[in-house]
């Protein structure tokens, strides 16, 4: 399973090429600011982890998405304040969707997740507003635009609170992005973003 990192941006997550001896942050963090704090994932998007976290997120795999989860679990341990996290939130679905595909594999994720991290999981707190196109068939600077205000978040549940967002795989950093955004609006202290895979740089933040 390939490991995401050491090094890797300190902001995004992704892994990047070469040693550092400073705080390593990748080009595209440098020149714009993140409404997330930080991003993490155990594994690099490539090879066995990729057809480990598409067997668990389109065959239903759920020993598979467990193992992930405790990987997830591991990471969030080592990379974030846990002192400080109130809340586990996963990236929701659009409702429409969710109901054809069954379920939202960011939700169980993000349920296992908060188990071993003996932290409440409160899928209600961030809703998707409005239906989006397939951010995997888009180019970069088209998924921004795509997911921008597609997300809201409840105050009465955010407010003054920081909260660790759970997806299963981090690409471009869009959808992270847009939500810690609602959140953030909705006066969310502070979010961090935990994934079970981040894909390569080249691959696109």
């Amino acid at each position: 399973m390939p490991r995401n990192g050491p090094p890797c941006c300190n902001d995004c997550g992704v892994a990047l090429r070469g040693a550092f001896d400073a705080v390593a942050r990748c080009r595209t963090c440098r020149q714009h600011a993140l409404a997330f704090e930080r991003a993490r994932a155990p594994f690099r998007y490539a090879g066995p982890a990729q057809e480990a976290v598409r067997r668990f997120k389109y065959r239903r795999r759920w020993r598979l998405g467990r193992w992930l989860a405790a990987r997830m679990a591991e990471t969030a341990y080592a990379e974030f304040p846990l002192q400080d996290i109130a809340l586990i939130l996963p990236v929701p679905l659009h409702w429409l969707k969710r109901r054809l595909r069954g379920w939202n594999p960011a939700e169980f994720l993000a349920a296992s997740v908060a188990r071993t991290l003996e932290k409440p999981c409160q899928p209600q707190a961030l809703r998707r507003r409005r239906w989006t196109a397939t951010q995997t068939r888009l180019p970069h600077a088209r998924r921004f635009r795509n997911v921008r205000s597609a997300f809201s978040a409840r105050p009465e549940l955010v407010r003054d609170r920081s909260v660790l967002l759970v997806d299963d795989v981090l690409t471009s950093g869009a959808t992270a992005e847009a939500c810690a955004r609602a959140l953030r609006e909705a006066g969310a202290r502070r979010v961090f973003v935990l994934a079970a895979a981040r894909t390569p740089a080249d691959a696109g933040r």
